[in-house]
């Protein structure tokens, strides 16, 4: 009867949802597909930057900090990074750049932010790196404030197709900030900007690609249109 008994209790236990806790010390909730799916990635990324890929280590730091808040660790994330970036991976320092700029597992620091945004910039002639520093530089954030050298990395990351960095550009030309006023040209980059109008949108609400060349069309006659359309089609999709 005994035997029978714990038969019964061993066949329920299984049935239930604590059973795998009880008997193998696994988690009595079963995660969701998304956490469960995260979870193998990290697995597996684990394994990659155990065997020494530096993307893969990039990869796993930044899954840690802009993916499921779940599965969230800024720390690790950090030193993931700094030891890519230490090894010369040019998206490990970008990485650190972003963590010092976000605060996110070390202390805001937008000096900080900058010198390793600088270092993928240059040396790596990183897009993103070259975006982000012309961001501290065109708000004074861990440097002084100019607008001269603000477009001129954001020129550099447009070439390579950044479209913050183009649509950031034409609204330079329309307000003469570190350039002089051009409407032509700010039409162009706008142009250049607006298949990628929701990528835009999505870094700030506020930037709109569409509305600020309409603004721009009612000053120029067609003429001028054309040109500057002309010169976006032929610097559409070419590299500095």
């Amino acid at each position: 009867m005994r035997f029978l008994a714990y038969i019964f209790l061993l066949s329920a236990l299984l049935g239930s949802g604590w059973a795998a806790w009880f008997f193998f010390g696994a988690p009595a909730q079963e995660d969701d597909p998304e956490l469960a799916a995260l979870k193998r990635e990290i697995v597996r990324l684990e394994k990659t930057v155990a065997a020494g890929d530096l993307n893969a280590a990039v990869d796993l730091g930044w899954l840690m900090v802009r993916r499921d808040s779940r599965v969230a660790d800024p720390d690790r994330a950090v030193a993931l990074f700094r030891d890519a970036a230490g090894k010369g991976s040019v998206r490990g320092q970008y990485a650190m750049g972003w963590a010092y700029a976000k605060g996110r597992g070390v202390a805001r620091d937008y000096a900080k932010a900058a010198e390793w945004y600088r270092v993928a910039a240059t040396a790596g002639g990183d897009k993103d790196a070259q975006f982000a520093l012309g961001e501290l530089y065109f708000n004074g954030l861990g440097v002084a404030n100019d607008y001269g050298r603000a477009i001129d990395l954001y020129r550099k990351a447009a070439y390579q197709g950044q479209p913050v960095a183009q649509y950031l550009i034409g609204i330079m030309y329309v307000e003469g900030w570190g350039v002089k006023r051009d409407a032509v040209e700010a039409y162009k980059w706008l142009t250049l900007a607006l298949p990628h109008a929701a990528e835009i949108k999505n870094h700030n609400p506020q930037f709109d690609p569409r509305g600020q060349r309409e603004k721009l069309m009612v000053t120029l006659n067609t003429t001028q249109i054309n040109r500057a359309e002309r010169m976006a089609r032929e610097m559409s999709g070419t590299k500095q």
